[in-house]
Formats: C-alpha cells, structure tokens, sequence
C-alpha cells in the first residue's frame, strides 16, 4: 500500500514511517496541505491511505481529510491527533472518518485501516 503522511512534526513523520515500511508499506510524506495535494494530483503517485495530523501549518487537516474523502480518488483517510475536541470528534465520525489519538502506533492504524477497506 501507498501511505500519505500528512504530519508536519519532522521526528513524528520519521518515527510513523518506520513504523509503516517496517510492515511492507510504502510512505509519501506531506509536511503540509499544500504538498499533499500535490502528492495526490500527481498522476504518477496512487495513494491508498491518507494519514492526516490534525493541526498543520497552512490549515486544518480533519477538514482536508474530509475533503479527500468526497473526492473520486478512493483515498481511504483517518485523522491522528492529540488535540481533537468533541466537535472534531463528531464531525469525523458524521463522515465516516477514523480518527485515533496522539501517540499512536501508527503501524497498527494502517492495519486497521487495511482490514476495514482493503480486506475481503
């Protein structure tokens, strides 16, 4: 699978890839929404599963991520953060996004992720 990595913490994005390549994964990291979305319109890239950190730089990534999953690309997406409120929490689950709290083994979200989406 192709994991995008939306997380602008650069120890966080090295410790969570780790994590996924040591599962036989391949990570695409985004430090923000705007390369992200580069990422996802480049026609040489298929990403299966977005990976977005909440609070990023140029925005809010639990919105982006619900943007992604209303589009054509059959991007599956979860949120990972530690500073959801209970609205965000509503909000991603009115849209049918995961969401899991900071810290996290970010191995076993891509599993779950796999098994919900991906398995027969």
């Amino acid at each position: 699978m192709n994991i995008l990595l939306l997380e602008d913490d650069l120890e966080l994005s090295a410790v969570a890839s780790e994590q996924i390549e040591s599962r036989g994964h391949k990570v695409i990291p985004a430090m923000d929404i705007e390369q992200a979305k580069a990422i996802i319109e480049d026609d040489a890239v298929d990403i299966d599963i977005m990976i977005a950190d909440h609070l990023l730089p140029d925005g809010n990534g639990s919105k982006f991520a619900m943007e992604i999953k209303k589009e054509p690309h059959g991007i599956k997406v979860v949120v990972v953060s530690g500073q959801l409120n209970r609205s965000d929490v509503e909000e991603l689950d009115a849209n049918e996004i995961g969401h899991y709290d900071k810290p996290s083994l970010y191995s076993q979200i891509v599993e779950d992720v796999v098994q919900k989406h991906f398995s027969e």
